[in-house]
């Protein structure tokens, strides 16, 4: 608090005791702002009395009476202008009173600086900077945090108005997320003016935590058009509602599900490329201005499954028939064939496609099966596909007067609906019904899942009992289920 001068009265003597005086006894007023004094004096015997004010500034004179007068100081623009001194005089004797002046200034702002967002358990400067006021020695700047004050710190005088900052060393905890960081300055100029309080506008704290890299889960091997969940962990992030994931396949966002467990959250997408070839699955955790990041290398392929065909389908005994095992278009193309028996034996292996196998026909081979198997080496892994038509073959027998059903399965995640079908009418598959010669024909049986559609030609032959009892021609060699074949008795045409 600045020195403000003492507040005096001389006294004389004449006919009588004579006193002068002042009030305020000090006079605060703002920078360039303007301040009433009010000179006053005792009775004066005889009435022969005058009245001023002694000051540096400018003043000029208000209302007044027979015992006082106001003076108004005008644009006090000085920080030390001196005490203003009411003098009087009654006949010989002179008294005179003065009264302090203080000049005061506002803060132009009161200021909290920026904060970062802070790791746990690193730590930030809390600056708030008063700008601008005067007398600093008056002022008082407090800073706290939600309710619990951080500092509070008071000025040395000094002439003029000036410039303060208070700052405070934090060291974040979890407990400080979203904690308002406020900064109050009050100038006090009591006893003789009012306390003046301003604030800055507040901060809030934004803690975080991000201590471990994400953990990514993910198949190395992925077909195309096929689909497979990815997954990305992280433990400890904090706060967790405000982790922000990101998966990407090849440069392509994916959409996320996220779930809390704990401290734990997993975001969960589904892997469905569209093209083959060797790609990049990144998945990024981030908080506040901190991000971590996994990766894995994903090799994406086509791999059709292979054909299987028997060519001629229907030949005599002794007759030659050519098994052939066919590739689709893969990538990458590194894929070799084998053909096997029904028990798994390798009949023919090779790289090239089609493999073929040329045999003589014979009675024994009368239902024989066949198989063929593809294989994809795919860096240091090997992906397997088989042709095997049991579960939907496309040749079928049944013996009229009996029961049986019309069934074709087909296998695919996710899992296929199979809807057989014959002239554009749907037929009903899985129940056994009696046989009759209306059931024999071409059926169009459609496997469809969410990734498309498969489809296969199913031929079915109805045969009567009696037919077989007749004198046999010669056979002739026909083709199985599922790229069985064998020898079929001819006799009398169906009835």
């Amino acid at each position: 608090m600045p020195v403000l001068p003492t507040v005096g009265a001389l006294v004389g003597v004449a006919r009588g005791t004579f006193t002068v005086g002042a009030w305020p006894r000090v006079a605060v007023v703002p920078f360039g702002g303007s301040v009433a004094i009010n000179c006053s004096l005792s009775a004066c015997p005889g009435g022969n009395v005058t009245l001023g004010l002694d000051t540096p500034l400018a003043v000029t004179s208000g209302a007044g009476g027979a015992r006082w007068q106001s003076f108004r100081l005008l644009n006090v623009s000085r920080w030390n202008p001196g005490p203003a001194t009411c003098y009087g005089r009654c006949g010989d004797t002179q008294g005179n009173a003065s009264a302090g002046i203080l000049v005061y200034r506002l803060p132009e702002r009161v200021v909290l600086e920026p904060v970062a967002p802070v790791a746990v358990g690193e730590s930030r400067n809390l600056t708030c900077r008063v700008v601008e006021v005067a007398p600093v020695g008056n002022l008082t700047v407090t800073l706290r945090r939600g309710s619990e004050t951080l500092r509070t710190e008071s000025f040395g005088g000094g002439e003029g108005s000036a410039s303060v900052a208070v700052s405070h060393l934090l060291t974040a905890g979890p407990g400080d997320h979203g904690q308002d960081v406020t900064c109050h300055a009050e100038l006090s100029l009591r006893p003789h003016g009012p306390l003046f309080a301003r604030a800055a506008v507040p901060v809030k704290l934004s803690v975080f935590a991000l201590p471990e890299p994400p953990q990514l889960q993910a198949p190395t091997l992925l077909e195309v058009g096929a689909a497979a969940n990815a997954s990305c962990r992280i433990t400890g992030a904090f706060p967790a509602g405000d982790v922000r994931f990101a998966i990407t396949l090849a440069g392509q966002n994916l959409n996320v599900t996220v779930a809390a467990t704990g401290d734990v959250l997993t975001a969960v997408t589904t892997l469905s490329p569209a093209s083959p070839g060797r790609q990049e699955l990144v998945c990024t955790a981030a908080v506040a201005t901190a991000a971590r990041t996994a990766r894995r290398q994903l090799h994406v392929y086509r791999f059709p499954v292979p054909v299987l065909e028997l060519s001629p389908a229907a030949v005599p005994e002794g007759t030659e028939v050519t098994v052939t095992c066919r590739a689709g278009v893969a990538e990458p193309p590194a894929v070799r064939l084998q053909l096997r028996d029904a028990d798994g034996g390798v009949l023919a292996e090779g790289p090239q496609s089609p493999l073929e196998l040329r045999l003589v026909a014979r009675r024994e081979d009368d239902g024989q099966r066949f198989g063929c198997r593809a294989s994809l080496a795919i860096g240091d892994d090997v992906v397997t596909k088989e042709r095997d038509a049991r579960d939907c073959p496309g040749n079928r027998t049944w013996l009229r007067g009996t029961r049986e059903a019309l069934s074709c399965r087909a296998t695919g995640n996710p899992q296929p609906t199979v809807v057989c079908g014959r002239n554009g009418v749907t037929v009903g598959t899985g129940e056994a019904q009696l046989v009759t010669r209306s059931r024999a024909g071409t059926y169009l049986c459609n496997a469809t899942n969410a990734l498309g559609t498969r489809s296969r030609l199913v031929t079915v032959r109805v045969e009567c009992e009696w037919c077989h009892r007749l004198p046999p021609r010669p056979p002739r060699w026909h083709r199985g289920s599922g790229g069985s074949w064998g020898v079929a008795p001819m006799g009398t045409p169906l009835p």
